[in-house]
């Protein structure tokens, strides 16, 4: 394939190929999630409804929707913008005044009569964690008025967080995550340089990663916490891999110092799990999703090994097809 597009012709004047449309419109997040969400379920023996795999498709749809939207509030040109970064450009106010609304109050009915309480407490936690991360890494205005959003956004969560019917173990953990994100979003407002503390990859790969597994987490009721931790782990880890390649090759990095060992990392991870299970020292559940987790860090790692032979646009689409081409290997036995 070819390389970028030359600088000189803008955006507006490319042709949208038919297979960029789902990243344009943020659809691959969604549809990774969901196969994902399916996949564990297959491996928990869990039967999940359609209408959970649907709340969360629109979740991850509306939270990227407001991500890549509040991006470009403080974009004044829309010079050197790439295809999907016009888009939210030209119609940010009908996602955000027509769209994004709309599909937060089909999810608030959802979440009152559709989602089971259970999914619906941990969905809540996690919303929490999601809005301050918006608040962190993707919105845009003055100082004073983020900090005055973050403080009543974490502090208002914590409160919540102490009233929901959740285990005091669950509450402790959840107040300490939001309690960090306070604190990284403080400090990166006195200029310190919170992405190499937690780097904003590895902080969205973690909260999709606590996304899609919130369901088979509720369902599969696991006797420790070992499991759905290391499950956590294991997709964080994934995701990660697959969100920094995409930052390197967006950015025409040649080499980059953090992906190779993260890829490395997950792979080492991951055959770990494998060999803990076959000495019996993890549970048996999650063969399927560590498998799924091997062949896809291995794709990943032959992608980017070939990224100079493709554009950003199709590395992205080969990056996110890694994702879940391995996927039918959870319902392997």
């Amino acid at each position: 394939m070819s390389e970028l597009s030359p600088a000189s012709e803008p955006a507006h004047a490319q042709r949208t190929p038919w297979w960029q449309w789902p990243h344009v419109l943020s659809l691959e997040v969604p549809v990774v999630a969901v196969l994902w969400q399916e996949a564990l379920a297959q491996a928990h023996g869990i039967r999940l409804t359609p209408l959970l795999n649907v709340g969360l498709g629109l979740a991850c749809w509306v939270i990227y929707l407001l991500d890549r939207t509040l991006e470009t509030l403080a974009v004044t040109s829309s010079a050197g913008m790439d295809v999907s970064g016009l888009f939210y450009h030209r119609h940010r106010r009908v996602l955000l005044l027509g769209v994004i609304p709309l599909v937060m109050l089909l999810l608030g009915w959802m979440a009152l009569y559709v989602i089971p309480e259970g999914v619906l407490w941990q969905a809540v936690s996690l919303a929490l964690l999601v809005a301050l991360y918006l608040a962190s890494w993707s919105t845009q205005g003055s100082r004073v008025s983020r900090d005055v959003f973050i403080s009543c956004a974490g502090l208002g969560g914590i409160m919540l967080i102490s009233r929901m019917p959740i285990t005091s173990g669950t509450k402790f953990t959840l107040s300490v995550f939001v309690l960090g994100v306070m604190a990284l979003s403080f400090l990166r407002q006195l200029d310190i340089r919170m992405g190499n503390v937690l780097p904003k990859e590895m902080t969205a790969a973690l909260l999709f990663a606590m996304g899609c597994t919130t369901s088979t987490r509720f369902f599969a009721m696991p006797e420790t916490i070992t499991e759905p931790v290391l499950e956590c782990v294991l997709l964080t880890l994934l995701f990660a891999c697959n969100l920094r390649g995409i930052t390197c090759r967006e950015a025409g990095l040649k080499e980059d110092g953090k992906h190779s060992p993260l890829v490395l990392g997950t792979l080492l991870f991951t055959l770990a799990v494998l060999w803990g299970i076959e000495l019996g020292m993890v549970e048996h559940t999650l063969q399927g999703p560590a498998r799924v987790a091997l062949g896809a860090v291995v794709l990943h790692a032959l992608v980017h090994g070939a990224r100079r032979r493709f554009s950003v646009d199709a590395y992205r689409v080969l990056a996110d097809l890694a994702l879940i081409v391995p996927l039918p290997l959870a319902w392997m036995r």
